[in-house]
C-alpha cells in the first residue's frame, strides 16, 4: 500500500489522459440504440434471416402515417394536402418511396397506348373517387378506411449502414413534414421504428432523471451519516469515474447503450459505494489505535483489500457468467459491466490514498450503528426457533411466487398509458384495425413463377384463412398486386381471369413495368420469391409466437403444396427473444452460483464456510424472482439478467462478512464471540450501504418508463432481502452449522 500511496499522482495522470483519450467513447456510448438487432450475435440464425430480407425487399421499418377525420376525408381539401405530402416526403433523401393516396394512380389506355391517371388531382369530385374505388377494393383497402375517414400512408426508408444512430433524426423530420401539411391532431404515426425512438427518448430521459434524483438522494444520505465533504467527493468520484471510463470503453469498441447497458451505471454505484462504505468504516475503527489520518488510512485500505478483491473477483465473476447468454446485448453488457467493477476496486483505492488522508475518522455512527446490532444478533439467536420459522415461512412464500413467474415480453408495455406512442398506437387500431406489419416469404417450387396460377390462388386461400384469425386485419402481398392490376382494367371481370394463366402474366408485366417500385417491395425477381405482409394487433413477444406457429400451420395447409413459406422481417426476431431470456436467465444463474462458490472457496480455504456463504445470497434472488411472480411481473427483456446481478452484488457484503469471522476464529475467538465481533465491526458498512442503496433505488418507481420502474423496486426489493440475509439468515445459519469451539 505504500507503493500505490507514493505513485498515487502518476496513477491520477494516466487517469486523466485515459479519460481525455476516452472522451469520444463516451460521446459515441451516450447515444441510445434499442433496435432489436443489438439482441442477436453475429451469425445468428434470426439475425441471417432478418439481414436477407433486408437485402431483397429493404428497410422494413415502415414508417405508417394515419389521418383521421371524423366526417370524411373525401373533399378537394384533402386530396390538396394528400398530393403536397406524398411530394413532400418523397423529397426527404432517407425516404425510398411513399405509398399512400397523394400519389396513387390508375392504368388507363389512351391514343399513344398504356398510361397512369394519378387518382386525386385538385379537380377530381369525390364521388369519382369513391366509385373508382368501388371496383377496385384491394388498392382501397390500403389508401382508405371503409368509411373513408381514415387513410395510410407508408413511408418506406432507405436501407442505410448508419441508419439505427439516425433513426430518430430521420423520424423527427418526417414528422415535422407530415405536421406542415396536416394538423397536429388528425395525425397519427406507428410501426417498429416509431415504438423503438420512442423506447429511446424515454429511456434518456427517465434513466437520466431518475439515476440523478437516485444518486443525488444517496449523497445526501452520505452527507447526513458521515458530515465530511471529503468523504462525500470519495464516493463521487469513485462512482463518476468508474462510469466515465466504462462508457469510454464501451463506446471505443463501437457501441452504444440500450435497454440493458443504460444500467451499467446503476451497478456502477451499487459496487462503488459499497466499497467506500466498507473502507470507511474500516478506518472508522483504527480510532482507538492512535493513527495519524495517513497511516490510518493506509491501514485500513490494507485491511480491506483481500475481501475488496476477492468480491471484485466474485462480482464480476457473476457478471461475466452472461456470456453463456444466446444475446449479444447480455454478453456486452456482463463485459462491461465486469470493466465497470474492476475500475471500482482501483479508483477505491486511488482516491482512498489521495483524499482520506485529509478527512478525520469518526467512530460515532460506526459505534451506534454496532451497538444496534449487537443487540439484533442477541435477539436472533436467543429467539431462533421464531426467526428460523421466519425466514422459512418468507422462503416458502417466496418460492411459491415463482411458480407464477412467466417469461415474456412486450414493447408498448413498457411505455406509459398516456404516451403518446400509446396513445396513437390506440386511436390507429380504432379507426384503421391492426396494423402492426408480419412479413412472411414465398419461394415457388418446381420452378413456377409467382404469378402461376396455382401460386396465387394458394395465397389468396392463405389470406383468406388468416383474415379469420383474431387480430388479424388485412393480408397484402404479391398476389394482391396481380388482384389489383386486374381490377383496374377489367372490374368486374378480374376474379375470373385470376385462373388465366396469360391474364396473370400480363398483371405481372404491367405491374413490373409501370410501378417497379411497388413491385420490388413485394416481388424479388433475382430469387423469385414473393413477399406477403400480415396486419396484426401489437403483441407480446410469446403471443406472438403462437400466432406465428398458428400462421405457419395455416401457410402449411394452403401454400405447402406450390411454395415454400417462412417467417422474415422484425416480428419472428422479437418472438425468438422469449426463448433467449429464458435460456439466459437460468445458465448466467447456475453459473454465477457455481463461479462465486468456487471463488469464495479459493478465497476462504473452507468449503463448509464457502457453502454457507452462498446460502444467505440465494435468499435476496429468491425474494425478488418470488416477488415478480406475486407481482405478475415478467421475466423480460428488462429483466432478464437481474438474478445474476442481485446475486452478484449480495455476495459483496457476505465475503467481507465471512472474510472478518473467519479472521476472528482464527485469533482463537469462539464462534458465538466471533459473530458478535464480526457484526459490530462489518455490520454498520452493510447497514448503512442498504440504507442508502435502497433509498437511491426505490425513488426509480415513479419514473414513467416500465424498465425503470421495476429496476428501481426489484433492486430495491432485493436489497432489502440480501440485509435480512445478512444480518438474520447468515448468522442463524453460522450458528447452526459452525459450533466447533
Amino acid at each position: 500500500m505504500i507503493t500505490f500511496y507514493k505513485i498515487r499522482y502518476v496513477l491520477l495522470l494516466l487517469t486523466l489522459v485515459a479519460g481525455a483519450w476516452l472522451w469520444p467513447g463516451v460521446k459515441t456510448a451516450l447515444v441510445v440504440d434499442n433496435s432489436l438487432t443489438v439482441w442477436f450475435l453475429e451469425g445468428d440464425p434470426n439475425l441471417v434471416a432478418y439481414h436477407d430480407f433486408q437485402q431483397r425487399f429493404g428497410n422494413d421499418e415502415v414508417v405508417i402515417v394515419m389521418v383521421r377525420d371524423e366526417h370524411t376525408l373525401l373533399s378537394p381539401s384533402y386530396f390538396n394536402a394528400f398530393t403536397g405530402l406524398s411530394a413532400a416526403l418523397e423529397a426527404i433523401p432517407d425516404v425510398e418511396s411513399v405509398i399512400g393516396p397523394g400519389n396513387a394512380s390508375l392504368p388507363t389506355r389512351n391514343l399513344l397506348g398504356p398510361a397512369l391517371t394519378p387518382l386525386l388531382t385538385p379537380d377530381t369530385p369525390p364521388a369519382d373517387v369513391r366509385a373508382l374505388l368501388t371496383y377496385q377494393p384491394t388498392l382501397r383497402g390500403q389508401l382508405f378506411a371503409a368509411d373513408y375517414k381514415t387513410a395510410r400512408f407508408l413511408v418506406v426508408l432507405k436501407n442505410q449502414p448508419d441508419f439505427d444512430s439516425r433513426r430518430g433524426s430521420i423520424l423527427d423530420r418526417i414528422k415535422a413534414t407530415v405536421h406542415r401539411q396536416l394538423p397536429q391532431k388528425q395525425v397519427y404515426f406507428g410501426g417498429v421504428g416509431i415504438i423503438y425512438a420512442g423506447l429511446n427518448a424515454l429511456s434518456q430521459h427517465d434513466f437520466g432523471l431518475f439515476l440523478s434524483l437516485g444518486y443525488l438522494l444517496m449523497l445526501l444520505l452520505f452527507w447526513w451519516i458521515y458530515r465530511q465533504p471529503l468523504l462525500l467527493g470519495y464516493t463521487v468520484g469513485i462512482v463518476a469515474l468508474s462510469t466515465y471510463l466504462t462508457l469510454g470503453i464501451y463506446g471505443a469498441f463501437g457501441y452504444r447503450i440500450n435497454l440493458m447497458t443504460v444500467l451499467l451505471p446503476v451497478i456502477i454505484v451499487l459496487l462503488g459505494v459499497m466499497d467506500a462504505i466498507h473502507v470507511i468504516n474500516e478506518r472508522n475503527q483504527l480510532t482507538k489505535a492512535g493513527l495519524s489520518p495517513l497511516d490510518s488510512t493506509l491501514e485500513a485500505l490494507q485491511r480491506v483489500f483481500k475481501p475488496c478483491l476477492f468480491t471484485m473477483f466474485t462480482t464480476a465473476a457473476g457478471f461475466l457468467a452472461l456470456e453463456t447468454s444466446p444475446m449479444a446485448i447480455l454478453k456486452n453488457f456482463g463485459l462491461f459491466a465486469a470493466i465497470g467493477i474492476l475500475l471500482c476496486l482501483f479508483f477505491t483505492y486511488l482516491l482512498g490514498v489521495l483524499l482520506l488522508p485529509y478527512t478525520q475518522p469518526s467512530r460515532k455512527i460506526t459505534t451506534l450503528t454496532g451497538d444496534k446490532l449487537a443487540q439484533l444478533l442477541t435477539l436472533v439467536l436467543t429467539r431462533k426457533g421464531l426467526f428460523s420459522s421466519l425466514s422459512l415461512g418468507l422462503m416458502g412464500i417466496f418460492a411459491l411466487g415463482i411458480t407464477f413467474l412467466q417469461t415474456d415480453t412486450y414493447t408498448l408495455g413498457y411505455f406509459p398509458q398516456n404516451h403518446p406512442v400509446v396513445q396513437d398506437h390506440t386511436r390507429m387500431e380504432a379507426a384503421w384495425g391492426p396494423y402492426m406489419p408480419l412479413e412472411l416469404l414465398v419461394e415457388p417450387k418446381e420452378g413456377r413463377p409467382l404469378y402461376s396460377v396455382a401460386v396465387v390462388q394458394a395465397a389468396r386461400a392463405f389470406a383468406d384463412s388468416a383474415q379469420t384469425l383474431p387480430g388479424v386485419g388485412q393480408v397484402f402481398g404479391f398476389q394482391s398486386l396481380y388482384v389489383g392490376g386486374l381490377e383496374a382494367v377489367y372490374k368486374d371481370k378480374s376474379r375470373r381471369l385470376l385462373q388465366s394463366p396469360a391474364a396473370l402474366k400480363q398483371a405481372h408485366r404491367q405491374l413490373t413495368s409501370q410501378y417497379p417500385q411497388l413491385a420490388q417491395k413485394f416481388i424479388h425477381e433475382p430469387s423469385h420469391t414473393g413477399r406477403i405482409t400480415i396486419s396484426g394487433t401489437m403483441l407480446s413477444a410469446g403471443a406472438l409466437s403462437t400466432k406465428m406457429d398458428t400462421l405457419m400451420r395455416i401457410s402449411d395447409t394452403t401454400l405447402g403444396r406450390v411454395a415454400t413459406v417462412k417467417p422474415a422481417g422484425y416480428q419472428p426476431m422479437y418472438a425468438g427473444i422469449v426463448n433467449y431470456v429464458t435460456t439466459s436467465q437460468v445458465s448466467s444463474l447456475l453459473l454465477s452460483f457455481g463461479l462465486i462458490f468456487v471463488l469464495v472457496w479459493l478465497f476462504i480455504r473452507n468449503v463448509k464456510l464457502a457453502a454457507l456463504t452462498v446460502i444467505p445470497n440465494l435468499f435476496p434472488v429468491l425474494v425478488m424472482l418470488g416477488a415478480m411472480g406475486w407481482l405478475g411481473i415478467y421475466l423480460d427483456t428488462a429483466t432478464a439478467s437481474i438474478g445474476a446481478i442481485v446475486l452478484s452484488f449480495c455476495v459483496d457484503d457476505s465475503v467481507h462478512f465471512i472474510y472478518a469471522y473467519q479472521q476472528n476464529r482464527h485469533a482463537g475467538q469462539s464462534p458465538a464471540a466471533a459473530r458478535l465481533t464480526t457484526i459490530t465491526h462489518v455490520g454498520p458498512a452493510i447497514v448503512l450501504t442498504a440504507i442508502v442503496l435502497f433509498s437511491g433505488y426505490i425513488l426509480m418507481v415513479f419514473g414513467s418508463l416500465k424498465t425503470v420502474q421495476l429496476w428501481g423496486l426489484l433492486t430495491a426489493i432485493a436489497i432489502a432481502g440480501a440485509l435480512y440475509g445478512e444480518l438474520v439468515i447468515f448468522p442463524l445459519v453460522l450458528e447452526r452449522f459452525d459450533r466447533n469451539q
